[in-house]
C-alpha cells in the first residue's frame, strides 16, 4: 500500500517528520516505531499525552522508554546526515492507521490513528 501523505493531517504529517529527524539525529537509518512514538509523545499540544495520562502512563516515563531503545538502536555514521527510510514496522503502523481512519469514516488520518 504506497503512503498517502496527503490524507494525513498536518499534525500526523509533523509527527512522521519529527519522528525522521529524532532517527537522523540518532544516526539511525530507519525511522522505527520508537521514534514515531517519542515524537507523538513530546508533543505537548497534541492527543497523545493526555491519552497516556489518562490510562495511568506517564509521558515522561514513555519517552524515557523510547529514548532507551533509541540508544541501543544501530548507528550509521560519515556521509552527512541523511533522511531515514521508513521501516517495516511504521509503514505497517501507517498503513493500521489509515484502516482506523476509514473504519470511523475519518477522511484524513490523525495522530490518534497513529
Amino acid at each position: 500500500m504506497a503512503i498517502r501523505w496527503d490524507k494525513l493531517t498536518l499534525k500526523a504529517q509533523e509527527a512522521v517528520q519529527r519522528g525522521n529527524d529524532i532517527a537522523s539525529e540518532h544516526g539511525n537509518p530507519e525511522l522505527l516505531p520508537a521514534h514515531l512514538l517519542q515524537a507523538l509523545v513530546q508533543d505537548r499540544e497534541g492527543i497523545v499525552p493526555p491519552i497516556l495520562e489518562k490510562i495511568g502512563a506517564s509521558p515522561e516515563a514513555v519517552t524515557a522508554q523510547a529514548r532507551q531503545v533509541i540508544e541501543r538502536l544501530p548507528k550509521v555514521s560519515g556521509g552527512g546526515a541523511t533522511q531515514a527510510q521508513l521501516s517495516a514496522n511504521v509503514s505497517k503502523a501507517l498503513e493500521n492507521a489509515f484502516r482506523e481512519a476509514e473504519r470511523f469514516k475519518d477522511e484524513f488520518v490523525s495522530t490518534e490513528h497513529l
